[in-house]
């Protein structure tokens, strides 16, 4: 699973490298946002009070946008440093409390490549994926750290910056613990992006 996801980081930035000739421009990134994440709890947890609470994503990294042909496609690569949190509490009956509660977070790296089209003036909409590896696990700690979302965007560039909503919908079981038999991110997230 590992090499799938280097792999299709390696081939996205040699796409990007070969067909885009042009950095139009560069930049930091900042993305913060909110979620929810799909979710199976182990069968023994029969109980409906449940908790599986996603709280808050973060995260902050450089973008490269490159445009070939001065055309309205462009292409954005993004390289992020970030965190999710998320808080779960497990009770096997509503009369008993909590057996195992747990705030975590998730610190990520990942690399995002989305393809994009300029719509009317300064507004663009693209997609992508974005491979993340999460490199350090506090509180309940999973047994996958690799996710592959995609990613479905909508910006407006302003000159200075632009404003973005990105939406993230996570495809591996990121979340394997003892409780929980699969889990799935999902983020909307506001980015603003600021070129030099």
């Amino acid at each position: 699973m590992c090499n799938k996801i280097f792999l299709t980081i390696i081939l996205i930035l040699n796409f990007a490298a070969v067909k885009a000739q042009v950095i139009e421009k560069h930049g930091l990134l900042v993305n913060g946002g909110i979620g929810t994440i799909s979710y199976k709890l182990d069968p023994s947890l029969k109980s409906k009070n449940n908790e599986i609470d996603f709280k808050s994503s973060y995260s902050v990294g450089y973008r490269f946008r490159l445009n070939p042909h001065s055309d309205p496609f462009f292409i954005d690569v993004d390289a992020n440093l970030g965190m999710k949190l998320w808080k779960s509490s497990y009770i096997k009956s509503s009369l008993e409390p909590a057996f195992y509660e747990a705030s975590s977070n998730y610190d990520s790296f990942s690399i995002a490549g989305t393809f994009n089209y300029k719509i009317y003036k300064g507004l663009s909409g693209g997609v992508g994926i974005e491979p993340i590896y999460f490199f350090y696990q506090d509180g309940e700690s999973s047994k996958n750290k690799l996710d592959i979302p995609l990613v479905a965007k909508l910006a407006y560039d302003f000159g200075k910056f632009e404003i973005g909503v990105n939406y993230k919908h996570g495809l591996t079981n990121t979340i394997k613990t003892d409780y929980i038999k699969s889990g799935k991110f999902r983020d909307i997230q506001i980015s603003l992006f600021i070129p030099f």
